[in-house]
């Protein structure tokens, strides 16, 4: 019978090249598995633990923290070493006291300490918004996550403050002129500065929002923003200097 699925194994030196880890060390290195964000958008929990944060040091440690359900992904315990931690994610060792938030950088996805208080908020990005049986809102976000909200009043590209893991959404940023917005992807990710305007799209030319940066003014297509607060940040999202 012929494979159905795809590898199950990655080979470090072909791993993403946003990955910050070393390329010659063992062989093979943890997948992502399926999930709420695509493999060159994230890590697995085991590649986060041991290599980015250096909280283990092997693949055997790894295991007994997980399985000891010591570490926490936006709140819930993860056992599987693969399981995959994206933008915006929170992985927290509460045994530990510590907290991490996976913000943008331009060489990837990268750590932050944050405080106690804010490894139970998380900033979403609405992917889709439809109406379901019973004539009931749906959302969906960019982490995979989705929830049911008549009252919520937002629109796809915008932004909700989200309490994890009870998933109950806290404040919303509009993706709209005086918002502050977040690059989350090329030479200028990580970097937030002021929404300008927001040019709608057509049929042929994507939706573009002009944000003035610690670079300078620039437009950029709307998939490579997130709106992150309204006057300023609503959390650390921004990797230290």
């Amino acid at each position: 019978m012929g494979k159905k699925s795809g590898r199950t194994k990655m080979k470090r030196i072909s791993a993403p090249a946003s990955w910050d880890i070393a390329r010659k060390d063992a062989r093979f290195i943890t997948k992502p598995r399926p999930g709420g964000h695509a493999v060159d958008k994230s890590y697995s929990l085991a590649v986060v633990l041991r290599d980015i944060l250096g909280m283990v040091a092997t693949q055997k440690e790894v295991m007994q923290v997980l399985t000891a359900r010591q570490v926490l992904v936006d709140g819930v315990p993860r056992r599987d070493p693969g399981f995959p931690v994206g933008l915006f994610d929170v992985v927290s060792v509460p045994k530990e006291g510590k907290a991490f938030r996976l913000v943008p950088s331009p060489d990837g996805l990268v750590p932050v300490d944050i405080v106690s208080t804010e490894a139970g908020m998380k900033l979403c990005r609405v992917r889709s918004k439809v109406k379901v049986t019973g004539g009931h809102i749906q959302y969906g976000f960019h982490d995979g996550r989705s929830m049911l909200d008549d009252k919520l009043e937002a629109s796809c590209g915008d932004t909700v403050v989200m309490k994890v893991p009870a998933q109950s959404v806290m404040d919303s940023v509009k993706l709209a002129k005086g918002s502050t917005g977040m690059v989350v992807s090329g030479e200028r990710a990580g970097q937030v500065g002021r929404i300008i305007s927001v040019k709608k799209g057509t049929s042929t030319r994507e939706k573009m929002v002009a944000l003035s940066l610690p670079s300078g003014e620039t437009e950029l297509p709307e998939r490579l923003i997130f709106a992150v607060g309204t006057d300023k940040p609503a959390m650390e999202v921004q990797a230290k200097s």
